[in-house]
């Protein structure tokens, strides 16, 4: 497969899950799963970017496993609000509110 059709690849699965997290955020009610959901759309939008169009492929491993970390601990944080959201707000509010 040639690069142009992976870039074009890429792009028409990132709209793809683009266009499902939108529907998801409207028609869908909140909730564990949904979260869960966004996270993991979340976690391949990101891959399919640093790889696809960030040019990674050429950056020193220690750079590219950063950057794909980073990708991995956004929805992770995310999962990680939903079930703790109360208590992070508690913790992150400012003294006297």
């Amino acid at each position: 497969m040639s690069n142009a059709n992976k870039l074009n690849l890429s792009w028409g699965i990132l709209m793809v899950l683009t266009l499902s997290g939108m529907l998801m955020g409207e028609y869908a009610e909140a909730g564990f799963w949904i979260t869960v959901s966004v996270a993991g759309i979340t976690a391949l939008k990101g891959r399919l970017l640093i790889d696809q169009f960030m040019e990674l492929d050429q950056a020193s491993p220690i750079i590219r496993r950063i950057v794909r970390a980073f990708g991995l601990v956004v929805p992770a944080l995310m999962i990680l609000t939903y079930l703790l959201g109360p208590e992070l707000a508690q913790v992150t509010q400012l003294p006297g509110n």
